[in-house]
């Protein structure tokens, strides 16, 4: 049997909520939420693994930009030869030219001293590059390498992925001197501006130390 106390409790709850068990939901005890998971690394290996992971993105990043920035010159110079494409064979094959030897300049130096023998040298050199050649004959500069040396040079330099020690570079070394006829001149330019391109591109970042003299034997 229920005792009065029962009887009377349920009596006060009957009146107190009207008949809706909704209103006596007061009487549960609420459910203790877990505590929210933090995202911050709570042990040492955490830490050490965040920590190899910034380093090698900031490594990888700085290495990407100091790609780019070294490189850069290399788009530079193939916008410029491109967008000389319309101009005669005669202006066309200077500014090739000036690119290749500025793009020279920058990657390997101009006053760095090369041996002409080890270039496989077949043509006689010309203005200064046959004044340094009869001072020093064992050595001359970059920036004073002409004629098929100079061809030779830029294959080596492509990895022979390019062209230029045939019939096309002499055509271009004699576009620099006489005009071509107009039939030739449009497959000339064609042809040259394609080995050019594929060789700013894709030259070697350094020269072969086969062709570079020691700095000991150039000041000797």
């Amino acid at each position: 049997m229920l005792s009065i106390n029962h009887i009377q409790r349920a009596s006060e709850q009957s009146e107190f909520s009207f008949g809706n068990p909704m209103l006596q939901l007061n009487e549960f005890v609420g459910i203790e939420m877990p505590k929210a998971v933090a995202f911050v690394p709570q042990t040492w290996g955490w830490w050490l693994l965040l920590s190899s992971v910034i380093a090698l993105v900031a490594v990888y990043s700085y290495r990407r930009v100091r790609h780019w920035r070294q490189n850069r010159y290399r788009k530079q110079a193939v916008k410029k030869v491109m967008a000389a494409k319309g101009k005669p064979l005669a202006e066309f094959s200077v500014i090739v030219l000036k690119e290749i030897k500025q793009a020279i300049s920058i990657a390997y130096g101009a006053s760095t001293l090369v041996v002409p023998s080890n270039i496989s040298l077949s043509s006689s050199l010309k203005g200064t590059a046959a004044t340094q050649a009869t001072a020093s004959p064992d050595r001359i500069t970059l920036a004073a390498l002409d004629g098929h040396a100079f061809l030779l040079l830029l294959d080596i330099t492509a990895e022979h992925n390019t062209s230029f020690n045939t019939p096309l570079g002499d055509a271009w070394l004699l576009s620099l001197l006489s005009k071509i006829e107009a039939k030739d001149a449009i497959a000339v330019q064609n042809n040259l501006a394609q080995q050019c391109c594929v060789w700013l591109m894709h030259h070697t970042p350094k020269l072969p130390s086969s062709l570079i003299v020691e700095k000991a034997s150039a000041d000797a």
